[in-house]
């Protein structure tokens, strides 16, 4: 495979394109709905932009980055001899009813454009319904990563909604920590030595054998400490996780 076309450039295709690009496979042709915004890194990278999902060349796989709501929809309007991939984690392959080739090249990553990260380390799930096109797109990312497996859109789902519990809800509770600590006039940057530090323990630590703190030691004073602190939601979020650590660690 040669040439690809993407619809849909923002986060996740923007990455993909430039990573495939740097391994030599021509990103031809884009469709976006806002052609300014992408005009630059299309001609940085020597890729046409079109009107029309339809415009895009016959016979040549289509990348489509769009949220998972739009998918069926573009698919739709991709010429019918172009085999498709889309790079949703969580949308199920038999959902969809047609005789295109369609495939599924999931990046298991949080994109943020702009930002460099080693696509070579993020793993990729592959799934389709043609066995040969399973393993091109298989081959296609092995050209950009050395993680890359097959999945079931099972498999897939499974792992979508883990990597919301470790990648959006800890976003969130860091947004929330932000928020608390701004009420003190205390700055979040105190907190990253310690973000850092929790990240990097789960490279040779279990989740579980790495947890820590009051929960986990059974301080209730402590705890009790922390929910005259708190109010409204960060309350109920605080107890809410305070009793899932406190019924994990029960027997120890």
């Amino acid at each position: 495979m040669e040439k690809v076309s993407f619809v849909g450039f923002g986060n996740v295709g923007s990455h993909l394109a430039y990573e495939l690009d740097r391994q030599n496979i021509a990103v031809t042709h884009i469709f976006t709905r806002n052609h300014a915004s992408v005009l630059s890194s299309a001609t940085e990278i020597n890729a046409e932009l079109v009107d029309q999902i339809a415009d895009l060349p016959e016979n040549q796989l289509v990348i489509v980055c769009v949220p998972d709501g739009a998918i069926a929809s573009v698919v739709d309007q991709i010429p019918d001899s172009c085999p498709v991939a889309y790079t949703s984690g969580s949308t199920e392959l038999k959902s969809f009813s047609t005789n295109k080739k369609l495939g599924v090249f999931y990046p298991l990553q949080t994109f943020t454009k702009g930002v460099t990260l080693n696509i070579f380390e993020v793993p990729f799930f592959i799934e389709a319904n043609d066995e040969d096109f399973s393993r091109t797109l298989f081959d296609l990312a092995w050209m950009i990563s050395r993680k890359v497996q097959y999945a079931t859109s099972e498999e897939r789902k499974h792992l979508h909604l883990a990597a919301v519990w470790v990648n959006n809800f800890t976003n969130h509770m860091s947004f929330v920590a932000n928020e608390f600590l701004t009420t003190k006039n205390l700055d979040f940057e105190l907190l990253k030595p310690l973000l850092t530090e929790t990240v990097k323990k789960l490279q040779s630590e279990s989740p579980k054998e790495a947890q820590t703190g009051p929960a986990r030691r059974g301080d209730q004073s402590i705890i009790s400490s922390h929910l005259n602190e708190l109010s409204g939601n960060q309350k109920e979020m605080y107890r809410l996780i305070t009793d899932s650590i406190k019924k994990t660690y029960n027997n120890d």
